[in-house]
């Protein structure tokens, strides 16, 4: 018996009298979703699998952005007349509100004939009937819930009803679906399997490394500033039409990995230009020509002169950006990206040390308690907090700690001022008194009782401290700094580790001895929200080779680097970021700078060959494989970086280029 037989046979025999009979989805259709709570686009099955007690969740962006849409495909045509939605009220709030649903219509949505339009549902099941159709494709297309951010619909369970046997149901033809923007038509295709590749340029070794740079910022500083609200501005747009090179009114889809809340959408961050503001400095040494630094500049003055707020705080960083079209910062939340060198806050302190100095002073705004020095990764840019502090939750990330203690070890060595050494020295404390007897590691994240030890977040802060070092004074707090960022490092070499496949463990039980340590490991070529990505954490132990000289680290990194010289990316019909190929091709940069080994330096030029070959179009390179638009978001200013420090390594000259340890 074939599907469609099988499928009519199973709804005939379960038809009641006059009452439609329900479809077995779990057997007879497939499930998409364009949107999925990162780390849970797996469990889209979960809404059909018959167990009102698992659910889909869908994406934290307001759907009144892009909607959300959900797609059964049946395995033959069916004629339906019934779809049932299971929700739930999640904090008070019932978690599906106004939805659409269209049917199939061969080639295409019949988008003027929505089988149903619902609006302000109640009901956390809501039955909807509609005239029968035969299709083979039902969508439902959620365009809010009840909650106050109109984001994350949560489906526990749908239902679909066939229609009487016998039933012929109506012919659908296909027609645009109202109000669909081309970003949400292009995500509903890829989430059921479609893929694209763009166009890319074939590298030219006459041109040689340093010419994409180069194009990339003569791109930028033509076409890539601030150009849309009443202030223009030298700031880089953090996001650009591969083809107009304009900020995109219809925005497109966030990748897998990426939060909508995350993207600077309609602005510029520094924090993703900070790898790309350097290499500009460099390429004005490299060139002779001024206009590379001079861009760097003018975008740094502006900032400086008009972004920072009320807390000296900056609108940069995980979530804060500055607003082209308001001037205004378009997020009040504070939070560090990355880790800033020290050669960055020279540059800007040269230029505006009062900005400098705000920054520093306004991260107190993310410590709790004056004591302890428990802090919150988040502070608001805008009002300070109290003294007395007040009682409050917080998230205290170790690696945001080491990022603090750096700026504050940097303003210490500027201006001799006791405040910062003392600060530097209350955040190292903080850790290297929680650390835990048996793993020698701190709380992932002891502000919410957390007892697993997260090795990236670790490897960071040891990285950070390590670096502050040098910068305070000779003597115990110098010492210090240098005892814990070496007995963590310690403790990090130690760990079962998987360099072979290119795995490196990000956690661990709090209370494990190292060696014998189970967890979650890193993934080689994919990159998302919270880290996770191998090279990265890679790039890091080359890191801390330079900082200790412990040869441990030196070859757990050429371990992973074998691992990437034996493998390949995925193809350009998956998206990878532009994130993934800068941090592979930094790792065999810094190794071939340390080992002089040339196998080193023949990597780093194929994975730079790949990601211009992939990316590299018109001017710009493109975010990740798979789509069609820039974002700093996906950190293309380190990929122009390293290619930058490539072409210094490759080249043997005068200007010598830092290594990259940004991404972390």
């Amino acid at each position: 018996m074939n599907v469609a037989l099988l499928l009519m046979a199973h709804v005939t025999a379960a038809a009641a009298e006059g009452e439609p009979a329900r479809v077995d989805l779990a057997r007879h259709a497939r499930i998409f979703a364009s949107h999925a709570t990162p780390g849970e686009e797996f469990q889209i099955g979960n809404a059909m699998d018959g167990n009102p007690e698992t659910k889909w969740v869908g994406e934290g962006h307001p759907l009144s952005f892009q909607p959300t849409s959900v797609v059964l495909a049946f395995d033959a045509p069916v004629v339906v007349r019934r779809l049932v939605l299971l929700s739930t009220v999640f904090r008070d709030r019932l978690a599906l509100k106004d939805f659409e649903v269209y049917a199939w219509a061969g080639d295409g949505w019949a988008g003027v004939s929505p089988l149903a339009v619902v609006r302000s549902t109640r009901d956390v099941r809501t039955v909807v009937d509609f005239e029968p159709v035969r299709t083979t494709r039902l969508r439902v297309r959620i365009r809010d819930t009840w909650r106050d951010d109109h984001a994350f619909p949560r489906l526990h369970e749908i239902e679909v009803y066939a229609a009487a046997p016998g039933v012929e149901g109506r012919v659908l033809k296909s027609a645009p679906v109202p109000g669909e923007k081309g970003s949400e038509a292009w995500l509903l295709r890829r989430a059921m399997g479609e893929k694209t590749v763009y166009p890319g340029e074939p590298f030219d070794p006459a041109k040689g490394y340093l010419h994409y740079a180069r194009a990339f910022l003569d791109t930028m500083i033509r076409e890539g500033t601030d150009r849309y609200g009443p202030v223009p501005s030298p700031m880089f747009a953090s996001l650009l039409d591969m083809e107009t090179h304009r900020n995109p009114e219809d925005t497109p889809a966030n990748v897998p990995g990426q939060r909508f809340g995350d993207r600077s959408i309609r602005g510029g961050n520094l924090f993703h230009d900070v790898m790309l503001l350097r290499a500009a400095g460099y390429l004005t040494e490299l060139t002779g020509q001024p206009q590379y630094r001079r861009a760097a500049t003018d975008y740094l003055k502006f900032f400086a002169d008009r972004c920072p707020q009320p807390t000296g705080l900056f609108p940069w960083g995980e979530h804060a950006y500055w607003d082209f079209y308001r001037e205004a910062p378009a997020d009040a939340t504070h939070e560090f990206l990355g880790g800033v060198p020290a050669a960055f806050w020279q540059r800007l302190w040269e230029l505006s040390p009062e900005a400098v100095r705000g920054e520093g002073d306004g991260l107190m705004n993310h410590v709790v308690n004056l004591e302890t020095f428990a802090f919150n990764r988040h502070a608001d840019v805008r009002r300070p907090l109290p003294t007395p502090r007040p009682r409050m939750g917080y998230m205290d990330f170790p690696r945001h700690g080491g990022f603090y203690i750096h700026l504050w070890a940097f303003l210490y060595a500027k201006t001799g001022e006791a405040k910062y050494l003392e600060w530097s020295l209350k955040m190292l404390d903080k850790h290297w008194k929680g650390r835990n007897p048996v793993s020698g590691l701190p709380s992932g994240c002891p502000g919410r009782g957390d007892r697993t030890a997260s090795t990236e977040t670790m490897l960071s802060f040891s990285i950070s401290v390590l670096q502050a070092a040098p910068l305070l004074p000779e003597g115990e707090p110098r010492k210090h700094c240098q005892t814990v960022g070496r007995a963590f490092l310690d403790s990090l070499l130690r760990l079962p580790h998987r360099p072979g496949q290119g795995q490196f463990l990000v956690d661990l039980p709090l209370d494990s001895k190292p060696e014998q340590a189970t967890g979650e490991y890193s993934k080689p070529y994919e990159y998302g929200y919270g880290g996770g990505f191998t090279a990265d954490n890679a790039a890091l132990l080359v890191a801390a080779h330079r900082l200790t000289g412990d040869p441990r680290a030196l070859a757990l990194a050429e371990g992973f680097a074998a691992y990437y010289a034996a493998h390949d990316p995925p193809p350009p019909t998956e998206i990878v970021r532009a994130h993934v190929y800068a941090s592979i091709l930094g790792l065999f940069a810094d190794l071939y700078d340390r080992t002089a080994k040339p196998e080193y330096l023949g990597q780093a030029e194929r994975y730079a060959r790949l990601a211009i070959e992939r990316l590299f179009h018109r001017g710009l390179f493109r975010g990740a494989t798979g789509i069609n638009h820039y974002e700093g978001d996906m950190m293309v200013g380190n990929l122009v970086y390293n290619l930058v420090w490539l072409h210094a390594l490759q080249n043997r000259t005068r200007v010598k280029v830092e290594p990259n340890y940004f991404n972390r």
